[in-house]
């Protein structure tokens, strides 16, 4: 087996077992392509009884995030979300001049603080929408009973799938008929296939299923509306331990957090110094001073750790605030269910390392 850390999924690297299910068995629960085409569908659902008009997101967001709502007509303003001290921040007034709020919780680290929100925008008669991707591994379907109208996300984060989902939670909803598309899952079945060949030492070709996942990237982003999940990816997800996944998780996300915060540096920190009991991490969001943010970055490459930058900031995206955005200097470690406590200590000695010598 290959060392390498991070990067895609590939087939065959999730632990199965009979564990609880990674989604919960809810009626009114739609399965979609991706978590975009579920944020599509959503929108589609709240324009059948209003018209679209402006909605608030996130400062810290993806693009994908913010084309679904111009490509229903909305206009689109962003809230300040930050760094700090303890986790993420945000400034969103219940009161906010909007009609749609698009909140998330980063990370899979919960926000006690973003749920009052929410409850106190939908009194002041806000649509409120979550997208709960980063949460969805959190304990007892926590993602789940967040106080939204609606709730979305993508599963394709979490494992070797091609997924999104979305629900409405006082009534089912409405959407487009879905349909398959075959064009984008067999690339991405084929790059995981061609992945876990490259993993266990049966092949050198790296370019091909890279390329392969950046070719479904690129198709992703022109068919990404009203999409079906595919077969696979949903016999995958029956599959799926989701209390496996989440105790190697959990464990792994300890171990690394532990590991950085012992590197005492004010130069590489934990966006979130502590785990709490109710937390699953997707990744272990590191906050890196941005002069070094992209050095560090390149040195993990060059040593096997592929880990993402998130996300790559736009021009759609504006900042208000004064405080540097998380744009600029955050890393995603990964501490995901392939890997081991080892590996988490193999990451930060290699982020000691680079500290020694910048």
């Amino acid at each position: 087996m290959r060392t390498e850390i991070g990067g895609e999924f590939w087939t065959d690297c999730q632990p199965s077992g009979s564990g609880r299910r990674i989604l919960p068995d809810l009626d009114g629960l739609r399965l979609t392509l991706s978590g975009r085409t579920a944020l599509d569908c959503v929108l589609s659902d709240y324009l059948r009884t209003k018209q679209a008009g402006k909605a608030l997101l996130p400062s810290y967001c993806c693009h994908t995030m913010i084309e679904p709502f111009h490509a229903h007509g909305f206009s689109v303003d962003f809230y300040e979300v930050y760094a700090g001290a303890d986790g993420i921040e945000c400034e969103l007034p219940a009161e906010a001049d909007c009609d749609v709020v698009l909140l998330m919780e980063y990370f899979g680290f919960g926000s006690p603080a973003i749920r009052g929100i929410a409850e106190q925008l939908r009194k002041s008669g806000k649509t409120v929408v979550f997208d709960a991707t980063h949460s969805l591994m959190t304990r007892a379907y926590r993602a789940f009973s967040f106080p939204a109208d609606y709730i979305y996300g993508s599963v394709r984060k979490w494992a070797d799938v091609n997924a999104g989902l979305c629900l409405k939670t006082e009534e089912p909803i409405i959407c487009p008929p879905l349909e398959a598309c075959s064009e984008y899952t067999e690339l991405r079945s084929r790059a995981f296939d061609l992945k876990n060949a490259y993993i266990r030492e049966k092949t050198d070709d790296k370019q091909m299923f890279l390329q392969m996942f950046s070719d479904a990237e690129a198709y992703l982003e022109r068919h990404y509306r009203e999409k079906a999940a595919d077969e696979r990816s949903i016999a995958q997800l029956a599959r799926l331990d989701a209390d496996l996944l989440r105790s190697r998780r959990r464990e792994n996300a300890l171990v690394l957090t532990r590991a950085i915060n012992d590197l005492k540096s004010e130069r590489v920190r934990c966006l979130f110094p502590t785990l709490q009991p109710d937390d699953c991490p997707l990744f272990v969001p590191l906050m890196v001073a941005p002069a070094l943010r992209d050095a560090l970055h390149a040195h993990l490459v060059q040593r096997g750790f592929y880990f993402p930058r998130h996300w790559p900031r736009t021009s759609e995206h504006t900042f208000r605030g004064s405080r540097t955005p998380l744009f600029d200097t955050e890393i995603s470690a990964v501490c995901d269910q392939r890997y081991t406590p080892d590996d988490m200590r193999r990451i930060a000695a290699e982020i000691g390392r680079f500290l020694i010598h910048v």
